[in-house]
């Protein structure tokens, strides 16, 4: 028998509204090759949030972007088809990602400005590690936190408890999570993109990007965004995350990488986040 707790946030998974009609039919006309920015750009104008998340990213410094994109059309264009579809799917979870979590201690952005960091991240160690789909590697980035939407108002009444634990214990939040809540942040994450009929390399991808071995589909795309989320983190010590998030061992392993290579690649990660900033 489940928690109620847990059993009163799968119900709140289940009751997320579906992926909207909008980005599901953008979704559509990006698959069709002979479509134009013209076409993609008008489809975005009628959805006032996503060509806002659009305009958005087009002028990120943190995507190597000058703050020059005015129009849409510009927007596509600078951005690329396959990153417009990385941000479409992104786009139904990353609306509340710029508001604050209490539970977490995250203000407001902090959540997105993180997630916008291991995405970042995660699609240069997919190119380093030479993994097939970096910008798959990206999305799953840029949605790896999504489940401490849904989770904070329980993190934020056990807070003392599960800082407490993590210093007796010298174990990281997502354990916490699971210990005193029942579910941990990337199990739920992995739900909601479940919800959203995500394709299941990118559902294990977020639900095991604390744990990469645990992944059926794939447990190399959940190892690079492991370890873009250690790399990310480790740069922003900003983040109110109670404990430094290590690379999984599992991750080095399963990605073949060089154990003597680590602090190459961090120092990498934080002159690219530190030349964003």
């Amino acid at each position: 028998m489940l928690p109620k707790r847990v059993d009163t946030i799968l119900q709140t998974v289940d009751q997320l509204r579906p992926m909207p009609s909008n980005v599901t039919r953008l979704l559509r006309e990006l698959e069709n090759p002979g479509v134009t920015a013209g076409v993609i750009s008008d489809h975005i104008g009628l959805d006032q949030a996503l060509a806002a998340l659009i305009m958005q990213m087009a002028n990120s410094a943190l995507l190597g972007y000058g703050r020059t994109c005015t129009s849409i059309n510009d927007a596509v264009v600078r951005l690329g088809f396959k990153r417009i579809k990385s941000i479409v799917m992104a786009s139904a979870a990353t609306g509340s990602m710029n508001g604050s979590l209490r539970g977490y201690r995250l203000g407001a952005g902090q959540l997105w400005n993180h997630s916008l960091a291991v995405a970042v991240s995660a699609e240069w160690v997919a190119q380093v590690v030479r993994y097939p789909n970096p910008e798959e590697a990206y999305v799953v980035g840029l949605l790896h936190d999504m489940g401490k939407l849904l989770l904070d108002q329980y993190v934020l009444s056990d807070y003392t408890k599960i800082v407490d634990y993590m210093h007796r214990y010298q174990i990281s939040l997502w354990q916490v999570e699971e210990k005193l809540i029942g579910i941990d942040h990337a199990t739920v994450g992995g739900l909601m993109a479940e919800r959203w009929q995500f394709p299941m390399t990118m559902i294990d991808g977020i639900r095991y990007h604390h744990n990469p071995s645990g992944a059926r589909n794939n447990p190399s795309l959940a190892a690079v965004v492991n370890m873009a989320n250690a790399f990310a983190t480790r740069h922003n010590m900003g983040i109110p995350d109670l404990h430094v998030k290590s690379i999984h061992p599992h991750s080095i392993q399963i990605l073949r990488v060089d154990p003597d290579k680590l602090d190459l690649y961090q120092k990498h990660v934080d002159q690219m986040l530190e030349a964003s900033s």
